[in-house]
């Protein structure tokens, strides 16, 4: 596979745009996590194809996607901006998580955060996330995944 970024190395901080995508009718989900440097260059991008899940539980994977593959460049300060306002607020915790897969989703996103020394997150108007999100709706069309 053709790599267009340079060799992932620390960074010290990143910012992470996340997006989850449905197609119910097709019983598939699509993830997408975009990762800039210091400067704001793009340094990453990963997306992928999922199973059935709701819209909310779709945005949860794709910022745990995004943690996950970022654990190799160990940046410091990791800052998750997400258009949807239900995980930004309860990972905040200015929200409860009532539904169980919600919860389990929440718990395993807080097992992943642990594992650097700062994340927060950020809400941002799907304006200024249009990349994760036509990575994500791009997986759910039937392009094969990509991880750049």
């Amino acid at each position: 596979m053709l790599n267009l970024f340079p060799p992932l190395r620390r960074l010290k901080y990143v910012r992470v745009y996340t997006d989850g995508a449905i197609r119910p009718e097709k019983g598939v989900s699509g993830l997408a996590a975009v990762v800039r440097d210091e400067s704001g260059q793009i340094r990453h991008w990963w997306s992928r194809r999922a199973g059935r899940m709701t819209c909310n539980e779709a945005e949860y994977a794709a910022v745990i996607l995004a943690l996950e593959s970022l654990r190799p460049m160990q940046p410091q300060e990791v800052h998750v901006y997400s258009d949807s306002q239900v995980v930004v607020q309860q990972m905040r915790g200015l929200a409860t998580a009532r539904a169980p897969a919600m919860r389990q989703a929440q718990a395993r996103l807080r097992a992943l955060i642990v594992q650097f020394e700062q994340v927060t997150f950020h809400h941002v108007p799907r304006e200024q996330n249009r990349l994760a999100d036509a990575l994500a709706n791009e997986v759910l069309d039937g392009k094969r995944g990509f991880d750049g």
